[in-house]
């Protein structure tokens, strides 16, 4: 199984910070995105089951074994920063199946936590 993990809104906030000309705001939310996913990805890598694949920008590809999820979702959900960093997640068999549950989750209103369905 795959879960990828996407920031929401992250281009947003930076854009926001580059149309109003406000360097020292851009620092700031680009290395509080960064400092988040980073968190999240060593909070993620402590679970069993779980294995970081990839990690970059305000996305994380993550390998799970089936058993795994649950906790994998708990976790994720406790991640939630509401204010800070939210994030959407999709989770599914294959890297495409996980990808379209990412899109799932956020067409559905973002800070969700998708898992692919085939029906």
């Amino acid at each position: 199984m795959f879960a990828i993990i996407d920031g929401d809104d992250v281009g947003n906030k930076i854009e926001s910070r580059i149309l109003a000309n406000d360097v020292t705001g851009f620092v700031r939310t680009s290395k509080m995105i960064a400092d988040a996913v980073h968190n999240l990805v060593d909070y993620t890598s402590t679970l069993p089951g779980v294995t970081v694949i990839s990690s970059g920008g305000d996305s994380v590809l993550l390998q799970v074994a089936e058993d795994s999820i649950a906790s994998l979702m708990e976790a994720l959900e406790e991640s939630q920063d509401p204010g800070v960093f939210t994030f959407s997640a999709g989770i599914g068999q294959t890297l495409r199946e996980s990808f379209i549950a990412l899109r799932v989750a956020k067409s559905s209103g973002k800070r969700r936590i998708s898992i692919f369905a085939d029906n």
